[in-house]
């Protein structure tokens, strides 16, 4: 596919719709994942993104004739905005794998809590570049004790790590679920399991 001419801007963020796989050490084939996401009709045309960082390799979409029965949405009357002229719209990024789990959080991420405790990880945000330039670092529960690395800290669907990530963008965190067929179709097109969550800018 060549890109369309239609511009992606960057303004006006309302959150987004993340999907990563379940491991976040694993990722697919982004070649494959993206003609398999194609096919099922969830993409559509490629879309120009605004000042795209230099070597990226990033990727963005049109939504597909798919899209919504891929998505359940809350509300009875749901109005997706797919009109690149029209400000906020919906789309697809697909952002370059990266060599080692990282994070994606928003404003509206809370402290992770202890999987075995429930504690919840007060400063956690301080720990942020330390995660990024020490991709094997354990973080020590501050009630418990136990120790286990960052993304096996319960970020609850406000945030989570991965190294590779299927973003819809402009759906407001809890508006929109990937349906069991979404699920079904991102296994058979990568061979690996899939979870979500949603941050906000």
């Amino acid at each position: 596919m060549k890109p369309d001419s239609l511009l992606l801007s960057t303004a006006l963020h309302t959150g987004r719709l993340i999907l990563t796989p379940s491991d976040p050490h694993l990722a697919p084939d982004v070649d494959l994942l993206i003609e398999g996401l194609s096919r099922s009709g969830f993409l559509s045309a490629p879309l120009i993104l605004e000042n795209p960082q230099p070597g990226s390799g990033d990727r963005a979409f049109a939504t597909g004739a798919g899209f919504l029965s891929l998505l359940t949405f809350a509300g009875c009357a749901v109005r997706i905005r797919d009109d690149v002229r029209g400000g906020r719209f919906s789309h697809i990024r697909i952002p370059a794998v990266s060599p080692h789990p990282r994070l994606m959080v928003g404003r509206n991420t809370r402290p992770p809590r202890c999987v075995g405790c429930r504690a919840p990880l007060s400063g956690w945000r301080a720990l942020v570049e330390h995660w990024a330039t020490h991709p094997h670092a354990g973080v020590q529960c501050p009630a418990c004790g136990e120790t286990r690395p960052p993304w096996l800290w319960d970020w609850k669907q406000q945030g989570g790590f991965g190294r590779a990530f299927v973003q819809i963008e402009e759906v407001f965190p809890g508006e929109a679920v990937p349906t069991p067929m979404f699920f079904e179709q991102l296994i058979r097109v990568s061979g690996i399991g899939w979870r979500h969550f949603y941050i906000q800018d």
